[in-house]
């Protein structure tokens, strides 16, 4: 299985390999970093002073690489989907794409000192997390499995950046 990571907009390369490295661990597939996307204006919505994450996903799906089976999306923006004050990924249920804002990740957004430790670690669970969705993967019930459902940065440091048993095979079900 061959998974491209690909930036949209600007995104410090040093975290997209970190990223890579880390998520090679993780599953059983390739990865590879892909040649940056550019950041759609027209998912930007002024009055939020975010971007709409759907039409991100769909660009993504529209420029897979051709020999893709899985694209991660990363950006470093701020990102919503209507029904949320913010998202910290989004992906296609079953499907071939995914993607993560590292913008939120970050101790400083907050007006916090600079943690590059939990960032990375925040980046990673967020990714397994959403590639855990292309998967065919619901958020778990288990407060520790990477899946569960992340509402804020308190949930997303609580879990742990691995699958339950149970969400851990599903995945190695599909990667066969």
């Amino acid at each position: 299985m061959k998974i491209y990571i690909t930036p949209v907009g600007e995104v410090d390369k040093k975290v997209l390999l970190k990223l890579s490295w880390a998520l090679g661990r993780k599953f059983d597939a390739i990865f590879v970093i892909a040649k940056p996307m550019p950041l759609s204006e027209d998912a930007y919505r002024a009055e939020r002073k975010q971007y709409f994450a759907t039409p991100i996903l769909e660009e993504l799906r529209e420029n897979m690489p051709g020999d893709a089976d899985k694209t991660l999306g990363v950006l470093d923006v701020d990102m919503f989907v209507p029904a949320l004050n913010f998202i910290f990924g989004q992906a296609d249920l079953n499907g071939d794409v995914a993607l993560i804002s590292l913008t939120r990740l970050r101790e400083e957004f907050y007006g916090n000192r600079k943690n590059e430790k939990l960032f990375q670690e925040r980046a990673l669970k967020e990714a397994v997390h959403e590639l855990g969705h292309t998967f065919g993967l619901r958020h778990c019930r288990n407060p520790e499995c990477v899946m569960h459902f992340s509402n804020s940065l308190v949930d997303t440091d609580a879990k742990q950046a691995d699958f339950c048993e149970e969400c851990r095979k599903q995945v190695e079900t599909k990667l066969r």
